[in-house]
């Protein structure tokens, strides 16, 4: 009996240690499992949110390194591939929507499609299913064999986004995506940059688009030169949304760097950013986010023989081969010569008097002008009534303007962020005395001693190739008062740089719409673009060329050739080398 208890005994303490032993290594083992699986989960967290890339194949090198740097942050399960429709495959579709695959399509050149995103982002969006529109479009088919390469694993969703998808229309979706990102969800905005420009005007445009992207300047998204800014803002909003919004900026070049001849007439930018997980305060405070873009143009009269070619054809007409030019800059600036009236008089085709109908306010916002002076001879030429009604048919298409024909202390001053422009007419001898002129602008200097302050003036000769010793009288007097810039117009031609007390003065850019087509020179116009950065000045120069009241941008001969001949006429003689190539840099006192 002792025995059997002795056994019974040790049995159950072997059963317990037994028992023990397997608990521990389950224990054990668990932990290990629970720990091996934090670990992957800690290794799989997704730190980057959104990119742009390029989709012409010319930009291969950025396409490469753009999907390089993405595959060495995380694995992306789904890639939203967001790209322009450039075929205009929205005529396929009843309303204005997103283009996507069926609902049935579970493969997509070898790729898998998220089907289940797709059905859910379809129930609240506008989307037309067209898959023929999606496998033709480069904007998608150039980028699917970098996916494939490098994320063979990550599903698909590709969508061609229409030029008249609407920001509010891109908000909800990209809201909707957002709600939706329980996995790890990348977008990627399939967008060339400047498209039909030489590069010089090309880097000018792209630095507002870059900007705005980089900034999130929301309102600025639908006026800059991209093909696709729906596409760039959707990446971008989604970036915010995911509070991922450090850009790693892969690249910025032009087709003319990868073909290595910077003499091509037309050419497209290229830029790669990702967005991710970090701190954004130093490229917020980077000069490259900050600048501000400024174009100003010659003498704009669309009356008399304009007017009869705007019958003819468009009330477009004038400016069809330069609106493109004229996209994606900050302010647009022109000098107005002539009242805009609701019933404007039929002056004789010889006169010298002009008027323009309400309908060329809708030519000037198709343009992107979104300031003109009015500090000319010829605004007051259906008098006073028609000054006023000018202003209001400006106001009303959100035009803005400065300047008066006559009084000096009125109507002269135009305030934007960092920037101030006053406009004065010189060409009547009775008004605004220069003593006055420089008094207005010592005063606004003083309190606004940061602001870059920029004077128009409406003066000189008209059909004088060279400043007269009045203008460059004033000129002197009102940069000793503290202007930064000087802008002429009213001669008809364009007329010297000079270079007084560090600060440029263009006494006049020309005609840049006109129907005076009996000389060259009266055909011939500047267009000058002013990059304005917290520590410099940068003045690029566009040569313009006008046949039969219609501007466009000098080839690249003939506008070297202007500029020489601009360069040999302008002083000092440092100005030289810098004008002749078309770009002045000057650092800010």
């Amino acid at each position: 009996m002792r025995f059997e208890i002795k056994f019974i005994i040790l049995l159950l303490l072997i059963i317990l240690i037994s028992v023990a032993i397997i608990g521990k290594n389950y224990y054990f083992e668990n932990f290990k499992n629970l720990l091996s699986k934090e670990i992957i989960i800690s290794s799989n967290q997704f730190f980057v949110s959104s990119g742009v890339v390029p989709h012409h194949l010319l930009a291969k090198e950025i396409i490469q390194k753009f999907f390089k740097s993405l595959s060495l942050k995380g694995k992306p399960k789904t890639i939203v591939l967001l790209s322009p429709d450039h075929f205009n495959s929205k005529v396929l579709c009843k309303k204005t929507s997103f283009i996507a695959l069926n609902f049935q399509t579970k493969n997509f050149k070898n790729l898998k499609v998220d089907e289940f995103l797709l059905k859910s982002l379809a129930e609240k969006n506008d989307f037309c299913f067209s898959n023929s529109s999606i496998e033709r479009d480069h904007g998608i088919i150039n980028l699917l064999p970098y996916i494939k390469n490098y994320f063979p694993e990550a599903k698909i969703l590709p969508i061609l986004v229409p030029s008249d998808i609407s920001r509010k229309q891109m908000d909800f979706f990209i809201k909707d995506l957002n709600s939706q990102s329980f996995s790890s969800i990348f977008i990627i905005a399939s967008v060339d940059f400047s498209h039909y420009l030489p590069k010089i005007a090309a880097q000018f445009h792209d630095k507002k688009s870059i900007r705005v992207l980089l900034n999130f300047e929301k309102e600025n998204f639908e006026n800059i030169e991209v093909d696709c800014w729906q596409c760039l803002y959707g990446a971008r909003l989604f970036a915010k949304l995911q509070n991922k919004e450090k850009p790693e900026i892969i690249a910025y070049k032009n087709s003319s760097d990868f073909l290595k001849n910077p003499n091509i007439d037309e050419t497209t930018s290229y830029f790669g950013v990702i967005f991710e997980k970090g701190n954004k305060k130093n490229y917020k405070n980077s000069g490259s986010q900050k600048v501000k873009t400024l174009l100003f143009v010659g003498d704009i009269m669309l009356d008399r023989g304009i007017e009869n070619l705007m019958e003819k054809n468009s009330i477009y007409y004038p400016f069809e081969k330069i609106h493109q030019f004229l996209r994606g800059i900050d302010l647009v600036i022109g000098n107005l010569e002539g009242p805009i009236v609701k019933n404007p008089p039929d002056f004789d085709k010889t006169s010298l008097k002009f008027a323009f109908s309400s309908e060329v306010t809708k030519v000037l916002s198709f343009s992107n002008f979104n300031l003109v002076s009015l500090a000319n001879n010829h605004t007051f030429d259906t008098g006073e009534t028609g000054f006023k009604e000018t202003k209001e048919f400006l106001k009303q298409s959100h035009i803005n303007f400065v300047g008066h024909p006559i009084r000096c202390d009125k109507d002269f001053l135009f305030k934007k962020e960092n920037i101030i422009i006053l406009a004065f007419n010189k060409t009547f001898p009775f008004n605004c005395s220069e003593e006055k002129i420089a008094e207005i602008v010592k005063k606004i200097r003083k309190l606004n001693p940061k602001k870059f302050l920029i004077v128009i003036f409406h003066w000189g000769e008209e059909y004088q190739p060279k400043s007269s010793i009045f203008q460059q009288k004033l000129a002197h007097k009102v940069i000793e008062a503290g202007a930064d810039l000087i802008i002429g117009s009213h001669s008809h031609v364009v007329q010297e740089i000079e270079e007084y007390q560090r600060k440029l003065i263009f006494y006049s850019l020309g005609n840049f719409v006109f129907d005076q087509y009996f000389s060259k020179e009266t055909q011939e116009s500047l267009a000058l673009g002013v990059e304005i950065y917290p520590q410099k000045v940068i003045y690029r120069l566009f040569p313009i060329q006008s046949k039969l009241g219609q501007p466009f941008l000098m080839n690249q001969k003939d506008s070297q050739k202007f500029l020489k001949k601009l360069a040999q006429e302008s002083f000092p003689q440092k100005l030289f080398d810098e004008i002749k190539n078309g770009s002045i840099i000057r650092n800010k006192d």
